[in-house]
């Protein structure tokens, strides 16, 4: 099934697509009078009204610059961004709580709730662009079988300052959110390592499956590359081209991430300041390695 909310001419520029949804739907109206259909209705709209074919699409290692590359794009009302949308997980998870789900109906799946949240509503929309969660990475093959040529980045960043972000305010990545099985490991295995060692082994696995995968349509992106490559490498892989005025507006958006005015200044240094030996030690030992190798792919020095 399939829950909608009544969002008018709204703009998505809150910086996860959740965080619209939830101020919606403290209006009465939205609460009132929501509206539920089968997901085969949503199939039938996709084919009758598909919407704006996505842009470009951005994975992520988690916690290494992509919602500033998404806020960015996101403040050109030309632009729809979805940023991390429950709903285009509710999809992509489908197979894995639901095994005797086809191929071609996860497929159709995917394509419909993306040609949905995809949809322009005040008229001036011209290109489309999808945020996906850190561990949709893992769902490459199917996402691109889907969206076959819909070009796409991921965004990654020094395995040290990674960690401690997530030692901070964990995410996803934390014990039995995802099957075990999605990152190539067993239950065993996983059960007896230490928090940092968990997270690494994790966030090693949705780098490996980036690099396995790059040089079909993807683009591999240091964290400090940005925020020039949004205007640049970026935007180039996008295909799109926006004017000096619209970079600009772009830019500004680095202000909300830096205490120096108008500047986009890294905290590199103070997540590498706060790292434990212990999660040093998890970096060097699961992490470290795929990092090189993406380096040197990103580099071309493969």
């Amino acid at each position: 099934m399939v829950d909608w909310c009544y969002l008018g001419a709204r703009p998505l520029v809150e910086p996860f697509f959740d965080q619209t949804i939830t101020s919606c739907l403290q209006h009465p109206f939205n609460l009132f009078f929501r509206h539920q259909t089968s997901i085969d209705q949503l199939i039938d709209r996709y084919h009758e009204q598909p919407g704006l074919n996505p842009t470009g699409f951005i994975f992520h290692m988690s916690r290494s610059g992509s919602t500033l590359i998404s806020r960015m794009f996101a403040a050109l009302p030309q632009n729809i961004v979805i940023s991390e949308a429950r709903p285009v997980d509710g999809v992509l998870q489908a197979r894995i709580n639901s095994p005797a789900v086809s191929q071609e109906q996860y497929i159709d799946w995917v394509r419909a709730m993306v040609s949905a949240l995809g949809q322009p509503r005040r008229g001036s929309e011209k290109h489309f662009f999808i945020k996906f969660e850190a561990w949709h990475v893992l769902m490459l093959p199917i996402i691109r079988k889907a969206f076959p040529n819909v070009p796409w980045i991921f965004s990654y960043r020094d395995p040290v300052e990674v960690l401690v972000s997530q030692q901070e305010n964990t995410g996803q990545v934390i014990p039995n959110f995802l099957h075990y099985s999605l990152f190539g490991s067993k239950a065993n295995v996983v059960a007896s390592l230490p928090a940092d060692e968990y997270r690494a082994l994790v966030l090693a696995a949705l780098c490996r499956a980036a690099l396995k995968h790059h040089q079909d349509g993807g683009l591999l992106l240091n964290y400090k590359e940005l925020p020039v490559a949004v205007g640049s490498a970026i935007s180039g892989l996008f295909r799109v081209e926006w004017t000096d005025e619209e970079i600009t507006t772009m830019n500004g958006i680095t202000r909300h991430h830096s205490k120096e005015q108008g500047i986009f200044k890294s905290d590199s240094e103070k997540k590498q300041q706060k790292a434990t030996s212990a999660l040093r030690q998890a970096a060097d030992k699961w992490l470290y390695p795929i990092y090189q190798e993406l380096e040197r792919a990103r580099l071309g020095t493969e």
